[in-house]
């Protein structure tokens, strides 16, 4: 009647967005987050890893929840992969001029 069916494909892309995907993701905006906060905010290293550590939980929960929220699995992987290239991005200029955390 009016019931839609959803593909094994479709389920497994956005299992495959919602826990591995969802995982590189959000440790890379964590690891971007905390050298923000050091760099660019002045909070000292330990406070800035607590805190990026804190919003990574909220992160992951609200990219899981989106996966399933979403309603094109495909528009969840480029938007995922563009984040994460523009991240990885970031975070590799910011460690390439200053170093660790």
């Amino acid at each position: 009647m009016g019931r839609s069916t959803v593909s094994r494909a479709n389920v497994a892309a956005r299992l495959l967005a919602a826990i591995p995907a969802n995982y590189l993701l959000t440790s890379v905006a964590t690891a971007a987050l905390a050298r923000l906060l050091w760099r660019g905010l002045g909070v000292d290293p330990a406070n800035a890893s607590v805190a990026a550590m804190l919003a990574s939980f909220v992160m992951f929960s609200v990219l899981a929840l989106m996966a399933f929220g979403v309603r094109s699995a495909l528009k969840l992987w480029l938007w995922m992969i563009g984040s994460g290239a523009v991240l990885s991005a970031g975070l590799w200029l910011s460690l390439a001029s200053g170093g660790r955390l």
